[in-house]
């Protein structure tokens, strides 16, 4: 399964207000967040009753607290399971700042740096050009310059292609551009990033995603898997 891909019909939504210091005068008042809760609801409600969509879940954070917590609607159309406060959504492409997060642990630690080469990392990747797999780094594939069309590998998912096969296939796509030379959004690229950053610590990227960042926070809920 890729790490940074959602194909969810499920919409998760976060609403977060900003806390103040017990010096600072409020710019959100307790008052104005119930209102705005009570809005969420009917919001929520005429989604599904709209058939927008089957079901979310929506949280508010007010003052570092969460304060409400509710899912509407079901997490399957078929069994009709109802969401809830505790259901877990795929996060789309908000996982790659969260991927982000755990390579800059790891750069951090050391052993690796945002410019730390793919091919000594992981040398089972190769890119169509010998020179780009020579040269293409973590920075890269973060940056979406190198040179891969946009969304290369994504439909090969779509086809059913684990994401081990994806990513062996990628040296067999053409360039789109010239390496660095242009912006193209690849999910498998920062995918191949990741996993190859995780690689110089001899874990998987899943372990490495739950040691670095999930576990210290106590988001004994959330994985990459």
């Amino acid at each position: 399964m890729r790490i940074i891909r959602w194909s969810s019909p499920i919409l998760l939504t976060l609403l977060a207000f900003s806390s103040v210091t017990a010096e600072e005068k409020p710019h959100v008042t307790s008052a104005q967040v119930t209102r705005a809760i009570q809005e969420l609801e009917k919001l929520a409600q005429k989604q599904i009753q709209e058939n927008a969509l089957p079901g979310l879940a929506i949280a508010v954070v007010f003052q570092d607290k969460a304060v409400y917590a509710k899912g509407f609607g079901v997490r399957d159309t078929s069994a009709k399971s109802p969401v809830d406060a505790d259901t877990v959504f795929q996060l789309a492409s908000l996982s790659k700042p969260i991927g982000s997060t755990v390579i800059a642990e790891l750069v951090g630690e050391g052993k690796i740096t945002w410019d730390s080469k793919l091919s000594v990392l992981d040398p089972t990747f190769a890119m169509f050009d010998p020179w780009v797999t020579r040269e293409i780094a973590i920075r890269d594939m973060y940056a979406h310059r190198s040179g891969l069309p946009e969304h290369a590998g994504d439909l090969l998912e779509d086809l059913g292609f684990t994401r081990a096969e994806i990513l062996h296939r990628l040296r067999y796509q053409h360039p789109a551009s010239s390496f660095r030379s242009h912006y193209a959004y690849t999910n498998f690229g920062m995918t191949e990033g990741a996993i190859a950053a995780a690689k110089a610590y001899n874990v998987e990227w899943e372990n490495a995603s739950e040691q670095k960042l999930y576990r210290p926070l106590g988001m004994s809920s959330t994985s990459s898997r």
